[in-house]
């Protein structure tokens, strides 16, 4: 009697131990529902993540665009027959500066959305791994004390309880007090694995988005520091457009302010320039009379000697020696000078028998027409430090007048009155009614009569004369009638 009372009291604390630890592991699919949670909140900071990829993959494109537009900006800035070309590649440039700046903008702030979404995620996936941690220890608490509470019942293991049956039917009821307790056991260790898996992948993610926001703040950092410089360049690149109008409207304005002196210093030196030219044709038609009389006078000298020539010859055939006289023949050579000129350098191609006069420089600041109710009877050439830069002849021909006594070598808001406002200037004559002008020099180093070669150096770029800066001022006769320039260089 006391052994059966004594069974059943193992039982019943048996019992008792499994239903205590059942209701301890109660909670054991919560840890699902939190990573749920987890997963849905990532979601937002992947979803960035793209917008970002996509951001670079684009201003990396646009860094390569503007590479290849820089590479087309340096090779045409000096070569005066791409000049359009290079006045397009800027403009390009601009616009796509400006693309790049507005992306750099967009990427910038996602990036400080990311962050901030991540430092987020951080804070709250360390909550949650802290609880994790502290769910499995308990877990870990509440496995033990089931065990403990069956070690108190007096049972060490599933056998024992199987063998300390006293009947059939208290074997019945153990054994299915066994499989609960199996199963028990198999749920609580399979939530326990999963706990600590899950544990285990919070903490691989908080890693990583530690990583990634380290990343994003260094690229956070880089990237504003290349805005910053974009928005350099592109102050750079509108300095470059706008110099142009700005110099214009600088120039409109000194002109308005001096136009009557101005025009009225054109109209003298253009008198002047009328007057030389014709001088010229009077010295040419002189000339030509000179070089007809003496090929008149040499044709008779010529034909004197071949007549005393035929009278000796006739003498001798007389005097039947048998003798003849041998004549010499004259032959003329000539030396023809070889044209000089570096514009090959810079890959310009002659147009016709002119060739560029200011070397390595080709920009045309101001063109041949009307402006400000004036006529601008030629081309001004500038580009930075042209300065000092070597005029050279564009053509063979002969120097017809040359001015150095302007000493007024500095950007002017008016005319200073030296050479008619050209300042220090020469004239060439190239023959066939050409002539070519070079005005606003420091100093022309040639001479009035000198012969010159195609490139040969003629002075060098100054600012004299009404000159509001640094350029050559070059224009081109035919007859005594100003021509494009840019039709024959």
């Amino acid at each position: 009697m006391k052994t059966g009372i004594f069974t059943m009291k193992r039982v019943l604390a048996f019992t008792i131990a499994v239903v205590a630890s059942m209701t301890m592991l109660a909670g054991g699919t919560q840890p699902l529902m939190t990573a749920q949670n987890a997963s849905a909140e990532s979601q937002a900071i992947k979803n960035n993540k793209k917008k970002i990829s996509s951001a670079k993959d684009k201003i990396s494109e646009l860094e390569k665009k503007q590479a290849d537009l820089d590479e087309q900006i340096n090779s045409t800035k000096d070569d005066i027959s791409k000049e359009e070309e290079n006045q397009k590649a800027i403009q390009e440039q601009i616009e796509t500066v400006q693309e790049t700046i507005l992306t750099l903008e967009d990427s910038i702030a996602d990036l400080e959305t990311e962050i901030a979404d991540l430092e987020e995620a951080i804070a709250k996936s360390e909550i949650k791994i802290k609880n994790k941690r502290t769910e499995i220890e308990n877990g870990v608490v509440d496995f033990k004390q089931r065990l403990r509470a069956m070690y108190v019942a007096g049972n060490s293991s599933y056998t024992d309880i199987l063998i300390g049956s006293t009947d059939f039917y208290d074997m019945l009821m153990k054994i299915e007090l066994v499989k609960r307790v199996a199963d028990h056991d198999n749920t609580m260790i399979d939530g326990l694995v999963e706990l600590k898996g899950e544990y285990e992948s919070q903490e691989a993610e908080l890693e990583a988005n530690k990583t990634d926001l380290e990343t994003n703040k260094t690229t956070l950092e880089e990237q504003k520091t290349y805005h910053t410089e974009q928005k350099k360049k592109l102050d750079d690149l509108y300095a470059k457009s706008q110099a142009v109008i700005d110099q214009l409207e600088e120039d409109k304005a000194a002109y308005e302010a001096n136009k009557e002196q101005i025009n009225k210093e054109q109209e003298d030196f253009e008198a002047q320039l009328q007057k030389l030219y014709k001088e010229q044709e009077q010295i040419k038609k002189k000339e030509e009379e000179e070089r007809k009389k003496k090929e008149e006078e040499e044709r008779k000298r010529r034909e004197e000697e071949q007549r005393k020539q035929q009278q000796l010859q006739q003498q001798q055939q007389n005097n039947n020696n048998g003798n003849s006289s041998s004549s010499n023949a004259n032959g003329n050579t000539s030396n023809s000078g070889q044209s000089s000129t570096n514009n090959g350098d810079y890959n310009y191609t002659d147009k016709s028998q002119f060739t560029w006069p200011v070397p390595g420089y080709y920009h045309i600041s101001y063109g041949v027409g009307w402006r400000w109710g004036a006529y601008h009877k030629g081309i001004d050439i500038w580009s930075p430090g042209i300065r000092g830069a070597k005029i050279c002849a564009a053509a063979e021909g002969t120097v017809i007048l040359v001015s150095n006594t302007c000493t007024h070598d500095y950007g002017k808001n008016g005319s200073c009155g030296c050479g008619g406002g050209y300042g220090n200037y020469c004239i060439i004559d190239h023959g066939n009614g050409y002539w070519t002008l070079y005005g606003h020099s420091q100093y022309m180093s040639v001479t009035q009569g000198q012969h010159v070669n195609k490139g040969d150096v003629l002075g060098i770029v100054g600012s004299t004369g009404y000159s509001t800066g640094d350029h050559l001022h070059f224009e081109v006769r035919l007859n005594g009638v100003a021509q494009n320039p840019s039709n024959y260089v």
